[in-house]
């Protein structure tokens, strides 16, 4: 089998999120420009609440198939762990106008703001016991979501299953060259989620580049001692000659 030359481009990865709101009307405005068919919103979870949480916000990243079907939901932030649990409940029964748009099939990324009175719109990195007094002042909602990369990590995570992409079978006759560029996250567990095609220069690479990728597997990676989040981009350049 010919294995492709990798080119590692590895950047830091800035995530902009549109922030879900405030209930009722707004939300359902903002649903709308989601693309969402179906909305279902988050209920404020009792623990939380019980360990003196009155206000919050999750970041989730959002994958859907041509149906609408959320396949993926991927936390990138939370303030309690049972918000998390309680935001992937509710997108879990979202559903998105069909669409085999590429455009439209993209990780859908926002961040989701709990209040004790409804799911409202919270500054995204703002500690609820730092700044209590956060929700009565205006500040920006759309602040990226700063997601550290492989590379940058003080303690990199070790890839336990890397296979590179296979040269397509289909182009060999024409010995044609070209790349393939594809983002990803890994999880906590060091499991790639969410594989994004940046660009290829033919479907054919772009196949067989996002087929690789959904099978590596790393370390957990760690920040501060505990497990997080980390993003990686990869161009790989393809060759029929090697």
């Amino acid at each position: 089998m010919k294995t492709p030359t990798m080119l590692a481009q590895l950047c830091a990865f800035a995530v902009l999120v549109a922030p879900l709101a405030l209930s009722g009307a707004n939300n359902a405005g903002l649903a709308a420009q989601l693309g969402l068919t179906r909305f279902v919103e988050p209920v404020f979870p009792d623990a939380a609440r019980l360990d003196g949480f009155s206000t919050g916000h999750v970041t989730v990243a959002v994958k859907h198939n041509a149906q609408g079907e959320p396949v993926d939901i991927l936390v990138l932030a939370a303030t309690h762990p049972k918000m998390a649990e309680a935001a992937t409940q509710a997108v879990r029964d979202w559903r998105f106008t069909p669409s085999n748009n590429p455009d439209d099939l993209a990780t859908h990324t926002m961040r989701i703001g709990f209040k004790m009175q409804g799911v409202v719109v919270f500054p995204f990195g703002k500690n609820h016991v730092e700044d209590p007094e956060a929700e009565a002042r205006f500040i920006k909602l759309s602040e990226p979501v700063k997601v550290p990369r492989v590379q940058a990590l003080a303690r990199k995570p070790k890839a336990l299953v890397q296979t590179m992409p296979k040269y397509p079978a289909v182009l060999a006759p024409r010995q044609v060259e070209g790349t393939a560029a594809v983002r990803f996250y890994v999880d906590e567990d060091g499991r790639v989620r969410l594989p994004e095609l940046i660009e290829a220069t033919t479907p054919e690479f772009a196949e067989a580049a996002l087929a690789a990728v959904a099978q590596w597997r790393y370390e957990p990676p760690q920040a501060g001692g505990r497990r997080i989040v980390a993003t990686d981009l990869w161009t790989f350049k393809f060759a029929a000659n090697n």
